[in-house]
């Protein structure tokens, strides 16, 4: 059942980052936004991925749970640093274009 909710998970940010960056090849979406919209996800697809881990945890194996916990607070880190990774490209190519503009 983990493949399955790291599967989806991977479908799901591929998918947002390709929705992200088509609204940004047609003017709709700026990059800095999608960076912030992303980076507010990322408690949110933590939280549930790790309560999804947790649901599934065998306990009959006699452990704690506790890597359901940090596997969902991975995925939420990588969420993160990927919302940071759109954010700093909107970013750099707002100074871009601001530099241009004033040549």
């Amino acid at each position: 059942m983990e493949d399955l909710i790291l599967t989806l998970y991977i479908l799901i940010l591929i998918s947002l980052n390709v929705v992200f960056f088509t609204l940004f090849r047609k003017e709709k979406l700026n990059l800095m936004l999608s960076g912030i919209i992303m980076m507010v996800l990322a408690p949110l697809i933590g939280f549930s991925s790790g309560a999804l881990f947790l649901h599934f945890y065998d306990w009959s194996s006699g452990g704690t749970g506790e890597g359901a916990g940090y596997g969902g607070a991975f995925l939420g880190l990588i969420t993160l640093a990927n919302g940071v990774l759109i954010l700093l490209i909107g970013v750099i190519r707002w100074v871009l274009n601001l530099i241009k503009k004033v040549k």
